[in-house]
Parts: C-alpha cells; sequence; structure tokens
C-alpha cells in the first residue's frame, strides 16, 4: 500500500506544470565593486561588516552607490561587493568578499594605482528578491531570454525623490500598463524613473 500511495505521489509532482522563476541577473559594478540592488550574490561569499550612509548623502542612486562604496573603504581596504538592504533607501548595505580558490595564484594589479580592477563575471551572478511580487531589476541585467513589451516611464507629477518610493511606484506603474509582466528593468541613468517591462520566452 506504501509503494503504492509513493507512486501516486510521484506522478502527481511529474506531473504538476513546471514554473521557470527567471530570477538570475548580472548585477553591474562600479569602481571595482558589485552592486547588488534587490537581489542577492548567486555564489557564496563571506561577510565582512556593514556600511552607512553619512548625514549628508546624495539622493540620486548613481552618485548613492559611489558614495556608499567611498564609506566602505574607510573601513575595509578589500571587498567585492555591497548588498544593499531593502527598505534602506541605499543607506545601508552589507559588505562582502567572495571565497577564493585556494588553488588560483593571486594576481597582483602592476598598473597604475588609480586603475579600476577587473571584476570577475561569476562575480556579478545574483537572484533576485522580488519587489511587492514583482521581479525588479535595477543595476542589474536579465540573464534569461526575454521578449521587450513596452517601456513605462513614472508620470512628472510624482515628485517624491526617495528612492525606496521611486522603485515602488516604477513597479506600480508597470504592473498597471502590463499587467501580465514577468520583470520590469530600471534604466540605468534614469534615477529609477524609466523601465523597460520584458516578458520571458
Amino acid at each position: 500500500m506504501k509503494t503504492i500511495n509513493l507512486l501516486s505521489v510521484l506522478f502527481i509532482l511529474t506531473t504538476l506544470p513546471v514554473f521557470a522563476q527567471h530570477d538570475a541577473g548580472t548585477a553591474h559594478d562600479k569602481e571595482g565593486v558589485v552592486v547588488f540592488l534587490e537581489s542577492m550574490p548567486a555564489n557564496q561569499y563571506r561577510h565582512l561588516g556593514t556600511v552607512q550612509c553619512s548625514a549628508v548623502s546624495p539622493d540620486k542612486i548613481e552618485p548613492m552607490i559611489s558614495h556608499m562604496i567611498k564609506q566602505a573603504r574607510k573601513t575595509h581596504e578589500e571587498f567585492d561587493a555591497l548588498i544593499f538592504r531593502s527598505n534602506k533607501g541605499l543607506c545601508k548595505a552589507d559588505i562582502v568578499q567572495y571565497f577564493r580558490d585556494p588553488k588560483a595564484k593571486r594576481s597582483r594589479s602592476r598598473g597604475r594605482s588609480d586603475e579600476v580592477p577587473t571584476v570577475k563575471p561569476e562575480y556579478k551572478m545574483s537572484k533576485l528578491r522580488m519587489r511587492k511580487g514583482t521581479n525588479l531589476f535595477i543595476q542589474n541585467n536579465p540573464t534569461d531570454p526575454y521578449t521587450l513589451l513596452g517601456k513605462v516611464e513614472i508620470p512628472t507629477k510624482f515628485k517624491s525623490s526617495n528612492l525606496e518610493s521611486l522603485m515602488d511606484e516604477i513597479v506600480r506603474v508597470a504592473n498597471e500598463a502590463y499587467p501580465d509582466n514577468d520583470a520590469v528593468v530600471v534604466v540605468g541613468g534614469t534615477n529609477v524613473r524609466k523601465a523597460n517591462i520584458i516578458k520571458f520566452k
């Protein structure tokens, strides 16, 4: 009887539809540091510490990221990535470093001291953390192939410059315009006010 029940369960599981998560992405890097917003590293890492913004900090996303990298370098000379915590307005992040292959030779930079280090592709691999039930790619590109459904923009009447409010609003606008979308991809350099809406293939 137990064997029959087990076979029945296996049959049900194998006949259920499989839904792809499509949460894989390639995070952007800035000044040699990988930036994870609304996402997490796909590879294992160790936590070095946390960093917070100063009392006076930028209100736009690109300058804010640079500000946080500068803040982190005050206490940690070497690190690979910043994982920005959700609902903190980019004002708090975890400083992390990936585990190194003990057999790999450590490369030594022989260039100028102001050269930006090259970031390994595997360090940029990310997995999304959904925002309000929506896949939001911000400072991050989808890995899986997709079709562009359209583009959206936050209305000019929306005056808030708060980054958390902007992320919530771009998600709201996107879902209202394209309710069957699979993901919202924020356009770089627009301070989260423009996005491409996509459907995965």
